[in-house]
């Protein structure tokens, strides 16, 4: 690869490169960008084919759509890629790319390390061991220094062998693995997240606290909730602040604005159906329907035998795949998993593949085709406490 980049700050030098990129199977990228209250700015994007280095300067060249064309046909490797990929297909109005591969999914997926750094990674892999002195330098500036074009590419010099190297190490522990990391790579940028399990009165700790009107508030609430899209949960209030406002059960738009940890799109778009929810649920409301809480222990012993069992779940799959447990099995998920083992208790299941047809509506994605072969062989050896 020539390590001279090609400085491209003009109309006439984004066509060039797009026909220099056309037909690239993989194009290994990066980007410098400048944040601020008013959002985030591409300043510089970083991108090869393997074979030559073009950095894009954003400010200067503005129009980068030619650039979209070999980018949507082509892999796109990046680390730690979810700002990275965002930015890209805004800067050159792509949809999204053939495929993805993040390098430092590749490594939590062949490891037990999650969110390493791309340096940390050059320097165990490939012995490469590079000066970070311009990665706090201000990008919007210009004309941008010699040193900072040599740092910019740097950080796409070696991606080409980083990615060999990973991919190699993946199909060492399993053909299946690398697609199992563009899959991973994929859902990491693209935001998804596993759905919440679904709310019921009884992940309201403090829900005995609540006289009638209240309570039947928060029941509105919780089958509200429960009903929204997973875009719609995107702004919704956190659990804690739903049981704020079923505490409060406000009136109007300015005090729904006012309860702390209520996001303030959300209370714009959705106020008058919360309002005429609880204005309802607060007119039903009686004390012959109204049904005494008792406060629930902060712990039990049964919670404590189901958590170090969940513990050792993660530690020992995570450990048979050789795959981070930060990253496969975050607290999100195994928060859901609880929820749905604590549903179980008292309930007969004397076979492993219904225990985990139980817990799969926790795992989502590259998580179920990954793990639930193994959880179910893990069951089989250690059943839950229930």
């Amino acid at each position: 690869m020539s390590e001279r980049p090609v400085l491209v700050e003009t109309p006439e030098s984004v066509s060039a490169m797009a026909r220099a990129l056309e037909g690239a199977e993989r194009l290994y990228l990066d980007t410098e960008f400048e944040s601020n209250r008013s959002g985030i700015r591409i300043c510089l994007l970083q991108a090869t084919d393997g074979k030559q280095v073009f950095l894009v300067d954003a400010l200067k060249a503005r129009d980068l759509s030619p650039l979209r064309g070999p980018f949507e046909t082509s892999e796109w490797v990046v680390h730690a890629g979810l700002q990275d990929v965002d930015l890209i297909r805004q800067a050159i109005g792509a949809s999204s790319p053939r495929s993805l591969f993040d390098t430092q999914v590749g490594w939590a997926l062949s490891t037990a390390e999650s969110n390493v750094s791309l340096a940390y990674l050059k320097f165990l892999m490939l012995g490469v061991r590079e000066d970070k002195a311009h990665q706090a330098d201000d990008w919007t500036r210009r004309p941008l220094s010699e040193d900072q074009l040599r740092y910019a590419a740097s950080d796409i010099l070696h991606l080409p062998a980083l990615f060999e190297a990973l991919e190699k190490r993946a199909e060492a522990l399993s053909p299946s693995r690398p697609e199992m990391i563009r899959l991973a790579s994929r859902e990491a940028t693209e935001r998804l997240t596993s759905l919440p399990h679904r709310l019921t009165l009884e992940s309201f700790r403090n829900a005995w606290q609540l006289g009638p009107a209240a309570q039947n508030g928060l029941r509105f609430l919780i089958e509200w909730f429960n009903g929204l899209s997973r875009e719609e949960r995107e702004d919704a209030p956190e659990p804690k602040a739903l049981f704020a406002i079923a505490s409060r059960m406000p009136h109007s738009r300015d005090v729904l604005l006012q309860l702390k940890g209520v996001p303030r799109g959300f209370a714009l778009r959705h106020h008058k159906r919360i309002i005429e929810g609880l204005a309802d649920a607060a007119r039903t409301a009686n004390m012959r329907d109204f049904v005494a809480i008792a406060p629930p222990p902060y712990a039990t012993f049964e919670d404590i035998r189901l958590d170090a069992w969940l513990a050792l779940l993660r530690a020992e799959v995570c450990a048979e795949l050789r795959v981070s447990p930060e990253f496969v099995l975050p607290a999100r998920v195994t928060k859901n998993m609880r929820e749905l083992l604590a549903e179980l208790r008292g309930v007969p299941v004397d076979r492993p593949d219904a225990l985990t047809a139980a817990l799969a509506p926790a795992l989502e994605g590259f998580r179920k085709a990954l793990l639930l072969e193994k959880i179910q062989a893990f069951c089989e050896k250690e059943p839950p406490p229930l």
